[in-house]
């Protein structure tokens, strides 16, 4: 198979490849869940249904972009893992029924599971080589691309069946591995090289993996406002036109923090400076909000979006790219997806047992566990040192 051309730039085709792969999850997160009520699956089977992804991809997603240390090349790791998916959504097409359709998610789940991990590892690669690299500025078109999907397939939506988004997923899952296979070859310094294929050779620092503990929990803390959010504006009388802008500014935010200040990342970026500023922002953010605060004041603390989210992923990534020794970065990458995956799902639980006795005040729930990230950064601080 020829590569695709695209113009040599790394920064460009690692930036394409950053809003092909999220482009996809943007359809997929909101819009998967209409499509299989329109199946006719049941509100208590769809509930399982979407949690299928989370519990897969705990179990998945560090064997599998493990792989990437162990000689499989990560952008055709990428490209396989397109390819099988748009098989997997093409095959949803012509099924019916929860279980079946269940069967299929979980095939889904675990050719989802390297995507973001992977992509995040060239990226990072690329930076700590290239001192031309700036990740946040690469990184952030695959939020911008997130967005335009969402954006963009509720309007479709509006006038077709909820079949349009699996189609859409097939045909931007096929844009994706083409995409994958012209991507810049990971960039591999010369320690790197050495430890190739010496997997287990060489252990995570612990501090790292407190770093890593630290990202993880702080992402969970969003499980409240992911699981329930929407839900809980609409009661508030929130119309649905605002409760999408409202998740907008969010993203927004998120881009203009990774355009500032997303150079840090392999440049000796301070992680747990980052982390302990997203973990005060989510106490702020997920206080104010299990207060109902009205309108303007939701918006506002949508925007710290930018650092709850946007600051945990640049001071994991700078934290990833310093800490973890060569031969190693995949395996971490692998171990932060995981994580993040087993903290959010524990997190969607506990705010689906909370939410209906509690409602907004379910937010509550998410300050102590905001505050565990920036414990746990602060203990990898110091072992670090």
């Amino acid at each position: 198979m020829p590569r695709l051309a695209l113009p040599p730039s790394p920064a460009l085709r690692l930036s394409a490849l950053c809003a092909a792969t999220f482009a996809g999850i943007g359809i997929y997160m909101p819009f998967f869940p209409i499509w299989l009520e329109e199946r006719g699956i049941a509100p208590g089977a769809i509930g399982v249904i979407v949690a299928i992804p989370l519990v897969v991809r705990i179990v998945a997603t560090a064997p599998l972009v493990s792989l990437t240390e162990r000689g499989l090349e990560a952008r055709i790791l990428l490209m396989l893992a397109q390819v099988i998916l748009a098989f997997l959504y093409l095959s949803l097409l012509g099924l019916d029924g929860a279980i079946a359709i269940g069967l299929v998610v979980a095939l889904v789940a675990i050719a989802q599971a390297p995507l973001t991990p992977t992509v995040d590892l060239l990226i990072t690669d690329a930076v700590r080589v290239n001192p031309d690299l700036d990740y946040g500025r690469i990184r952030l078109w695959g939020s911008l691309a997130f967005l335009a999907c969402n954006v963009g397939a509720g309007y479709l939506l509006t006038r077709t069946s909820a079949d349009a988004a699996v189609i859409a997923l097939i045909v931007l899952s096929l844009i994706a591995a083409a995409v994958s296979w012209a991507a810049p070859a990971r960039a591999l310094d010369p320690a790197q090289q050495d430890a190739s294929g010496k997997p287990g050779a060489v252990r995570l620092p612990s501090g790292l993996k407190w770093m890593i503990a630290g990202g993880a929990i702080l992402q969970a803390s969003h499980a409240t406002l992911y699981g329930f959010g929407s839900i809980e504006w609409r009661a508030q009388g929130i119309p649905e036109s605002l409760i999408g802008w409202l998740w907008a500014i969010g993203v927004i935010a998120e881009v203009a923090l990774f355009w500032l200040i997303g150079r840090g990342v392999g440049r000796g970026g301070s992680s747990s400076r980052l982390l302990l500023l997203a973990a005060g922002a989510a106490v702020i953010r997920f206080a104010g909000l299990a207060l109902a605060p009205g309108l303007a004041a939701t918006f506002a603390l949508q925007i710290l979006h930018g650092l709850t989210f946007g600051a945990t992923l640049l001071g994991v990534m700078a934290a990833l790219t310093r800490y973890a020794p060569p031969g190693t970065r995949g395996k971490a990458q692998g171990l932060l997806g995981a994580s993040v995956a087993l903290a959010t799902a524990s997190g969607m639980v506990l705010s689906g047992l909370a939410y209906p006795a509690l409602g907004a005040a379910t937010y509550w729930l998410m300050v102590p566990v905001a505050l565990a990230g920036g414990v746990c950064a602060l203990r990898g601080a110091a072992l670090l040192r």
